[in-house]
């Protein structure tokens, strides 16, 4: 009854699924959503890569997310976008305080 009714849906499974796959195992690993939610988030592993850094190649880590939308509720354009933003906040590590 609760998948037939939205709002009930809502109240009780929410919009957004989170689970994290990263922490079976070591390195890099992307997860595949399947994901009933408006939007999911699988958090992957995190790995060293070589990456430029201010012009020069340096190893960094890389974090793997994996973001599943639901194309019934959330259109492609705003899904990308959206997937550009969160990943200018997590790479600016938005929202963390800067240990003292």
């Amino acid at each position: 009854i609760v998948g037939k009714i939205p709002k009930l849906w809502k109240k009780y499974v929410g919009t957004v699924g989170v689970t994290s796959v990263g922490m079976f195992g070591k390195g890099s690993g992307w997860g595949i959503g399947m994901t009933v939610h408006t939007l999911g988030v699988t958090v992957g592993g995190i790995s060293e890569k070589p990456g430029v850094v201010d012009g020069e190649i340096m190893v960094r880590e890389y974090l793997d997310v994996t973001l599943s939308f639901n194309h019934v509720i959330v259109d492609g354009a705003p899904a990308a976008r959206f997937a550009g933003r969160f990943k200018e906040l997590v790479e600016g590590a938005w929202g963390l305080k800067p240990h003292v």
